[in-house]
């Protein structure tokens, strides 16, 4: 029975791996609740102890998994894969001075595989890091970006697809601030190139060019004094932000932006907040700066799925001449944990379902005649997470965009396969 809660432990510590978090729509709770009503039917079992261990922790109840296997330990506290999983509980909740207990304690009983033995040293330089203040992240993305775009008859363009290479670099580094509300500086940024098509209404006609969206932010996370809700933070963000499109068009600038988080309960998450963006460095646009706002949430269901809900809009000025366009969409979004296969992947999948309206200056006749559209979008989106460190995402999306000059409007199928290694 010890050798096969080992084993448990092992598909426990490789959820765990994965970063999916209790909000993130994971497990099925009534697995929970019959794996609960097992193990107190059962309290000296350990295989009903290790069922439970490992549909706890795939149902987000941390606070249940640890406390199994804290009783685990008591009976079994030579099992160093159970120390190792311990460790992953206590570090994904924040407790770094147990998980740093428990990792070390695993290391010195023995008894790990070399890769077990590789993340358990991994894992305690992180825990290392976070009991310093600083935790930091560097996801690096590689795949291929496909897309097909069909345009309707008698307008300039004619059908049109292509396949890229597709890159992206993202990171940030958090601070911790020591204060009793867990403030904390971020710092962030990311850089994504790919070819896109340009259509009149962005770009030069029936064009392919090389892509560029890159953005950087610093952002002070402060918690604030709340009564009767679970949490309740204020992010205040500096920013820079950049697309390029062609060689003469790129829209470039620097901002301030605001964001409320509050969460009612565990499984409730609301936001809202805007911001402003001093556009004047840009080259080939009419704007001169832009306010934007957004509000939403996103709620887990008792079937560990989750469903998300985003509005955003944003209204463009140029000096003189007032409002000169605006934009707003709505989306909602829901998946979670599709399969989970021991010590080979962990399948995760979101529908998307987005709809919006634009009414801005079209850039191809250069005087900032403004053109209006409708869209609609949905889009699919697959993460096989490998390991800790490595995903495979398979991301699918078709559109319909309608232009109030009909011969404007196109449909596109977009497809993106892509590889990410997470350094932390």
């Amino acid at each position: 029975m010890h050798s096969s809660f080992s084993m448990i432990f092992g598909f426990a510590a490789a959820l765990l791996c994965t970063g999916i978090s209790p909000a993130g729509a994971q497990g099925l709770y009534p697995a929970y609740d019959d794996a609960f009503s097992a193990r107190i039917a059962s309290p000296a079992d350990n295989g009903t102890l290790a069922q439970f261990v490992t549909v706890a922790v795939n149902a987000g109840q941390y606070d249940q998994a640890i406390s199994s296997v804290e009783q685990y330990l008591i009976k079994y506290p030579r099992d160093a894969r159970a120390r190792l999983a311990a460790s992953r509980l206590y570090y994904h909740v924040g407790s770094y001075e147990l998980a740093r207990r428990q990792v070390q304690y695993g290391i010195e009983v023995g008894g790990l595989s070399a890769a077990e033995q590789q993340e358990a040293v991994r894992l305690l330089a992180r825990i290392e890091r976070a009991l310093r203040g600083v935790t930091w992240e560097l996801a690096l993305t590689g795949g291929v970006f496909s897309a097909f775009t069909d345009f309707e008859p008698g307008g300039a363009q004619d059908d049109d697809s292509f396949v890229s290479p597709y890159g992206r670099a993202e990171g940030f580094v958090r601070w911790d601030l020591g204060t009793p509300s867990a403030d904390a500086l971020v710092l962030s940024g990311s850089l994504t190139a790919t070819q896109r098509f340009f259509t009149p209404d962005l770009s030069v006609p029936g064009s392919k060019e090389t892509f560029i969206h890159g953005n950087a932010a610093i952002t002070w996370d402060k918690g604030l004094p709340n009564s009767g809700i679970d949490s309740l933070r204020l992010l205040l963000s500096a920013f820079t932000v950049t697309d390029r499109f062609d060689s003469d068009i790129h829209e470039t600038g620097i901002g301030l932006s605001g964001r409320f988080l509050v969460r009612p309960t565990v499984e409730t998450t609301l936001f809202a907040g805007g911001g402003y963006i001093d556009l004047s460095a840009s080259q080939g646009i009419f704007a001169d700066s832009r306010v934007f706002y957004e509000a939403g949430g996103s709620y887990r269901f008792r079937n560990g799925q989750a469903l998300g809900l985003r509005l955003v809009g944003s209204n463009d000025f140029a000096s003189g001449s007032g409002e000169i366009g605006h934009s707003y969409m709505g989306e909602i979004r829901y998946g979670g944990v599709l399969m989970e296969v021991p010590d080979l992947f962990v399948w995760s999948h979101q529908v998307a379902v987005s709809a919006g309206h634009s009414d801005t200056p079209d850039l191809s006749v250069g005087i900032g005649t403004n053109i209006e559209s409708d869209f609609w979008r949905i889009a699919s989106e697959s993460d096989f997470q490998l390991t800790e460190w490595q995903k495979v995402s398979v991301d699918l999306a078709y559109r319909e965009t309608d232009f109030d000059i009909a011969s404007r409007d196109r449909n596109s199928f977009e497809l993106l396969v892509s590889y990410t290694l997470t350094l932390n």
